[in-house]
């Protein structure tokens, strides 16, 4: 009988051992602080901007690129952007343009001699987004001062910010 008892013992000993280990692991890992989530949810909103074929290397691309990234940290809208590859024609860039608004941008942001043209050809085919251009005035669209990359960004972010405001279903 004393071979039966000291696997008991042992298997009890083993229990209270791991049983003592999970307490202490539950104690400390209940005062840990809990992470911040690292997700963000987005509203169901883009804006879209669309730049010549420099990208966001161009100085009020890039000052309009800012503008969108702090509209979209302040109303937890979606932002991305285009650039016009080849020839920097209007009938070029409305490929690039097309493809933004089938995409269901709430707002193509234009920057650029090309890409402005080619809101202007394409815009009355794709009415429900708003349209923003860089330096150019375009029937229909709001234009934001080129005068300094300062006025783009800001300009470029009150007029997402506007447009969001407008459209949202909050």
């Amino acid at each position: 009988m004393s071979w039966l008892r000291r696997p008991v013992v042992l298997a009890s000993l083993l229990a209270v051992v791991g049983l003592t280990a999970v307490g202490i692991w539950v104690f400390v890992a209940r005062d840990r602080p809990v992470p911040e989530p690292r997700e963000r949810r987005y509203e169901a909103f883009t804006a879209c901007l669309l730049t010549d074929d420099k990208g966001l290397a161009g100085e009020q691309a890039k000052a309009a690129w800012a503008g969108m990234q702090s509209a979209s940290t302040a109303h937890s809208i979606k932002v991305q952007y285009l650039a016009v590859e080849g020839p920097q024609t209007s009938a070029n860039a409305l490929a690039y343009f097309n493809t933004l608004a089938l995409e269901g941008c709430g707002v193509v942001v234009a920057v650029g001699e090309a890409p402005v043209a080619a809101v202007e050809q394409g815009r009355s085919r794709f009415p429900k987004p708003r349209y923003v251009t860089v330096g150019s005035e375009v029937e229909g669209a709001r234009v934001v001062s080129a005068a300094s990359v300062d006025g783009v960004r800001a300009g470029v972010e009150a007029a997402v910010g506007e447009v969001w405001a407008a459209t949202s279903t909050r």
